[in-house]
């Protein structure tokens, strides 16, 4: 199952049925688990962990040095869990301390040339699109979707189940739940995504209430946090815990120019109503 091209290296540890292709090079203490699939021209290094049945395309490099001004070799770990397809040129930099990890739950899903910067956490199911790029000690928590060329700043968190449009710039918080677009702008909830995760009718009507809360009556957070009290549900309860742990601030709401509303508000609120009508919404 190991091209005879492949370059590995005698530190690596390769478990059984590990397949390896043409001129991927395996160098360092990286090791592979049951089932991993490690396409051409892939390059692993360093203290390198990738758990079972996780795919690495081609031409991906994980685990080489956290682009940090200085340091050139890896410092630290790359921990990849089961069940992540991590497609072609992805690259995935080691943490910059010895004792930690860059580290990937279970069942992500990473697109072509997309970037994970050191010392990152991504738990599970999240999806990363083409060309985005994920700065430094940015988390990232379960099946949130950040969509084409987006890019994260470094220390952001983004919650579960949020969504981040194409092409947004994200320098602050992303609320669990919410979709953020543009310029670190929330303009509603990920309602989908919602769905599609099976909320109940009255868990989604405390979240919509908490949104509002939030981002439409224009109280001050430390009122809108006293008045999300009187919610019960744990997604509020999540919503509260996320705020108050918030080092860099939550983003704020979207706020539309008059050229805004009339060429991109409104046309995208038609589209979305049409896409609901379409599904039976």
């Amino acid at each position: 199952m190991i091209h005879h091209t492949a370059i590995i290296d005698k530190n690596a540890v390769i478990e059984d049925g590990v397949s390896i292709g043409a001129y991927a090079v395996v160098e360092g203490k990286v090791r592979l688990d049951k089932g991993v699939k490690v396409l051409p021209y892939a390059h692993l290094t360093g203290e390198t962990f990738i758990g079972e049945n996780t795919t690495i395309g081609t031409g991906c490099v994980i685990g080489e040095a956290p682009q940090i001004l200085g340091v050139r070799e890896p410092v630290g770990k790359v921990y990849i869990g089961k069940n992540n397809i991590i497609r072609e040129y992805v690259t995935i930099n080691s943490s910059s301390v010895p004792d930690k990890s860059t580290a990937l739950g279970n069942d992500n899903f990473l697109m072509a040339f997309s970037h994970v910067a050191h010392d990152c956490k991504i738990t599970n199911n999240v999806v990363i699109c083409n060309g985005a790029l994920i700065a430094g000690h940015a988390e990232i928590q379960d099946k949130a979707f950040i969509s084409g060329h987006v890019v994260v700043h470094q220390f952001v968190r983004i919650g579960r189940l949020a969504m981040i449009g194409g092409l947004s710039r994200v320098n602050q918080d992303v609320l669990p739940f919410m979709m953020a677009v543009g310029d670190s702008r929330v303009w509603g909830l990920n309602l989908v995504g919602l769905r599609r995760a099976a909320f109940k009718k009255e868990e989604l009507a405390d979240i919509k209430k908490a949104y509002n809360l939030i981002y439409r009556k224009g109280l001050s957070q430390k009122k809108a946090l006293d008045a999300m009290k009187d919610l019960e549900s744990e997604s509020i309860k999540e919503l509260i815990v996320f705020i108050l742990a918030s080092k860099r601030g939550i983003c704020g709401p979207k706020k539309s120019t008059l050229f805004e509303k009339l060429f991109l508000d409104y046309p995208y609120f038609v589209r979305s109503k049409i896409t609901d009508r379409a599904k039976g919404g």
